[in-house]
């Protein structure tokens, strides 16, 4: 993973930040994209590898013109025509693709699905799921139950939303020469995620198996109206109707790209906060003193409906939520949005201005 930081502490000379709180959207576009995952098709559980979240850090510059968007996609791969598990789901008649696309008993299971407690309705009845950043792993349900997916989520750490739909899978494994196109099973699938949803990221229409078509109904996706944790040495999360806006002691952002390894986790900008404050008490100004930083704004940046990454703000003050009136930007014709933001504040700030307890004024 690879983050981008402005920050004049870290820099060390004076450069030219954007205007109080804008986004630097040059500076997004400049990060490696969102890593994008494709669930798997052919299983019926996947707990994709825990990874682990790079610190925060200022990085080194590198050939930013060669970076393009990142996929993971399961490799095809010719199947042994064994069979598989049974679908929970009924098979309509004709067994045709057409018929299940069109069936109105799939399709009004999704659109009879409670919303679960505590969470939002992002989109109903897709012909698609979700391909999305910081996949966190696929369930195979016996019944369309969205409040069993959602349990399932809020029993994995880190889970923020959850997709829930049906799919068109072989009877067996097609093999090219001995079954190309086996009998359909009916599936109920739940995949979840360690990011905010979109209606935008709903593009997994299926996909060919040798000769048999692998589609998708009834997709539903959810996400979790509670705020993210709090986070110890810090007071929050408050909620904001958009990112900080405040007309001084901004000290600058950093940048998360969504991955396998960064969902939507303010610990990640409260580190960057610390990290930035233990930076500056060893490199003081001439008469020892620094800037602590004593509060955050963690929020999710998307680009035209896309989420695209953890943004963090960070601040020598605090400011109260009618400061959080920073809504999105453009940047040509691309649209950047602003959701999910919350402010932290240090419990117990230094008293400014705060002196570096290393440092002596005129010595070294």
């Amino acid at each position: 993973m690879r983050s981008s930081f402005l920050a004049l502490g870290l820099i060390g000379t004076a450069i030219a930040l954007p205007r109080p709180q804008d986004i630097d959207l040059d500076g997004v576009a400049a990060a490696e994209p969102p890593v994008i995952v494709t669930p798997p098709y052919d299983v019926a559980v996947n707990t994709p590898a825990v990874l682990t979240t790079t610190s925060a850090a200022p990085i080194p510059t590198d050939d930013l013109d060669s970076r393009k968007r990142r996929d993971i996609v399961v490799e095809k791969r010719d199947g042994t025509c064994a069979a598989q598990p049974a679908g929970s789901g009924p098979v309509p008649s004709p067994d045709t693709v057409a018929a299940f696309q069109t069936d109105p008993d799939l399709q009004t299971l999704a659109t009879n699905a409670p919303t679960p407690y505590g969470y939002a309705s992002v989109f109903t009845n897709l012909a698609a799921s979700v391909n999305a950043p910081n996949y966190m792993g696929l369930h195979t349900l016996t019944s369309y139950d969205s409040l069993g997916c959602a349990n399932l989520c809020d029993r994995a750490s880190g889970c923020s939303a959850f997709n829930i739909y049906i799919e068109r899978d072989p009877s067996m494994s097609p093999n090219s020469v001995n079954c190309p196109n086996p009998p359909s099973v009916t599936n109920f699938k739940c995949t979840l995620y360690g990011t905010p949803l979109t209606s935008g990221e709903a593009v997994n229409a299926g996909q060919y198996r040798d000769s048999f078509q692998v589609v998708i109904t009834g997709s539903n996706a959810y996400n979790k109206n509670s705020p993210p944790p709090a986070i110890a040495g810090f007071t929050g999360p408050v909620e904001l109707g958009g990112a900080i806006n405040a007309p001084n002691s901004y000290m600058g952002y950093q940048y998360f790209p969504f991955s396998q390894s960064q969902g939507f986790d303010p610990n990640t900008c409260a580190s960057a906060c610390t990290a930035q404050t233990a930076y500056d008490e060893r490199h003081p100004n001439a008469d020892c003193s620094y800037q602590p930083c004593i509060f955050f704004n963690a929020y999710v940046l998307s680009k035209d409906g896309i989420p695209q990454g953890l943004y963090c703000s960070i601040y020598n003050a605090t400011w109260a939520p009618s400061y959080g009136t920073n809504y999105g930007q453009y940047r040509g014709s691309d649209r950047y949005t602003v959701s999910d933001s919350y402010s932290y504040s240090l419990i117990n700030p230094p008293s400014q201005p705060a002196l570096s307890p290393s440092c002596t004024v005129g010595g070294s």
